[in-house]
């Protein structure tokens, strides 16, 4: 399960009778996740009651991690119900739990943090294994703006280290700012500065671009066996086409420069025999008495 699917979902007790085993009975909201003080385990939630008469506050009710059912209500959304079974919430949770709630921790909102201090942002949410409460991977915010460019850093379990004081946000409102115990955060190991982040502005760009090569290398290829199975005779026959019509230009030019310069002559004779490919008597020596003429 996750917190942001469970978190402000509503509750509700068992209230079954003889006469009405399903009845049910409205609790409230949960609106905190309980966590063990050191280790990464999710122990539980708190749910907001409605104050009495609206004016006198009551107490949250802590429900224990396996103290309750998801279900669906008429409507087809999901509504937590706590189980009848006094380990399931309040004194009776926490003493089967083997904790104290002044000990617990909310998770939720605090910074994720290294033992040497760097930050990774703020816990957003938790994924846990509903069974035995244990954190299966915690999803780190960097904030709106940071999420929307960067994207979201999902940390797993295995790299959670539990709560710590000392280091972090401010926890208490202490005379000393510098109290140590006034602060806290919730350690990762090292390793977690390596994970990338995901779903960010940059990422998708990163995607985007690697679909948009992939759709050119595709019509690359397309368009490149047309051509080879079309348009290369056609092409091919243009270019010998095009190859002579420069041929008789260059030589055209050469001899313009030939009959102005004398100095010319002789290399428009070899320049003329290498474009016919033999030498210049193949042409009946007409055009050698010519060529000398012209120079």
């Amino acid at each position: 399960m996750n917190t942001k699917d469970l978190a402000n979902k509503k509750v509700w007790t068992s209230r079954s009778t003889k006469n009405d085993p399903d009845a049910v009975k409205k609790v409230g909201r949960i609106h905190a996740f309980v966590f063990h003080p050191s280790k990464a385990q999710l122990v539980g939630f708190l749910v907001k009651r409605p104050d009495i008469a609206l004016m006198f506050h009551r107490e949250d009710m802590f429900v224990a991690f396996n103290g309750f059912d998801l279900l669906q209500d008429e409507g087809g959304s999901q509504v937590i119900v706590v189980r009848e079974d006094p380990q399931a919430h309040g004194r009776g949770a926490m003493k089967a739990l083997g904790l104290n709630l002044d000990n617990c921790v909310i998770w939720i909102g605090l910074p994720a943090m290294t033992p040497s201090g760097q930050s990774l942002g703020m816990v957003d949410g938790v994924e846990f294994d509903p069974k035995t409460g244990r954190v299966v991977s915690v999803e780190v915010s960097q904030g709106a703006t940071a999420n929307t460019l960067l994207g979201r850093r999902r940390i797993p379990g295995r790299l959670m280290l539990g709560f710590r004081r000392g280091m972090g946000t401010q926890l208490l409102l202490a005379d000393d700012d510098d109290d140590p115990e006034s602060l806290g955060a919730v350690i990762v190991n090292e390793q977690a500065l390596d994970l990338p982040v995901e779903g960010g502005v940059a990422e998708k760009a990163g995607a985007a671009t690697a679909v948009a090569t992939d759709k050119a290398k595709k019509t690359y290829r397309k368009v490149a066996n047309t051509v080879s199975e079309k348009v290369t005779p056609k092409a091919k026959e243009a270019s010998v086409i095009a190859g002579d019509a420069v041929q008789k230009g260059v030589y055209a030019t050469g001899r313009q420069i030939a009959r102005s310069q004398g100095m010319f002559g002789r290399f428009k004779d070899e320049f003329k025999a290498a474009m016919n490919g033999d030498s210049a008597n193949n042409n009946g020596g007409s055009d050698s008495g010519k060529g000398k003429t012209d120079e």
